[in-house]
């Protein structure tokens, strides 16, 4: 595979039922168990403040509406549209949404839902 598209209309954001992301949406353009070495996802969060304690991989966080707080490390910086974040594998994170926030990530390597 040299090339892969996926289209608008196929691009669906679902309510996520268990686990840390609880209560959020997201949509799955390459997904983690997917064919691609990376995955990326459309994620829309609502008021929560959530923590991972050891990030699983490298992300690219790409903020489309809304704002959101991500505290990595120790390190606080705030979020808004239009706003790009990088966050790396092994950081303890916390997110912080006052209101909503969606965004695009991208993680490297994809395959982390496996183990």
């Amino acid at each position: 595979m040299s090339i892969k598209k996926v289209s608008k209309k196929s691009i669906i954001l679902s309510k996520i039922q268990d686990g840390i992301w609880s209560g959020s949406n997201i949509a799955e353009v390459f997904p983690a168990t997917g064919d691609t070495k990376m995955s990326c996802e459309i994620h829309e969060l609502f008021t929560s403040e959530t923590v991972v304690e050891k990030a699983p991989v490298d992300d690219v966080l790409y903020i489309l509406e809304g704002e959101i707080e991500i505290e990595s490390n120790g390190v606080v910086n705030k979020y808004k549209g239009g706003d790009f974040a990088y966050l790396r594998t092994g950081a303890r994170q916390k997110f912080t949404v006052k209101d909503r926030v969606k965004h695009i990530y991208v993680t490297y390597p994809c395959n982390w839902t496996n183990g």
